[in-house]
């Protein structure tokens, strides 16, 4: 269960992040592939491939493949990684820009200010 629950996150964060909506998670994320590194994408998608084995039930019912404590680890570090990329980086970045415009803007005040107090 847990597994599927990974695959459920990344891809809610591939719809709401990069307003993307396929039919199955692997179209959702080939979508991505132009959009993200590499690396990520890989990564991304390994954790498609370890989901499919909780998602879609493998013929044998009788096999089972365990995900250690440690690899679950790494796959939450993935959901966090890109947390902080997609969302907590753009929020910064909008706000370090708004943050720019808005020092333009008191400057820009505060030179016609000055402007019309010489006239």
């Amino acid at each position: 269960m847990r597994r599927f629950a990974k695959r459920r996150c990344l891809q809610g964060m591939i719809r709401d992040f990069w307003k993307i909506s396929k039919a199955r998670l692997v179209d959702e994320i080939d979508a991505i592939k132009d959009k993200v590194d590499a690396e990520t994408w890989d990564a991304i998608d390994a954790v498609r491939k370890i989901g499919n084995i909780g998602a879609h039930m493998e013929k044998d019912i009788n096999v089972i493949v365990d995900v250690d404590p440690e690899e679950a680890q790494l796959l939450i570090g993935l959901i966090e990684l890109l947390i902080k990329d997609w969302y907590i980086a753009r929020h910064q970045r909008q706000q370090h820009l708004k943050a720019i415009v808005q020092v333009r803007d008191e400057k820009d005040a505060a030179k016609s200010g000055s402007a019309k107090s010489r006239q």
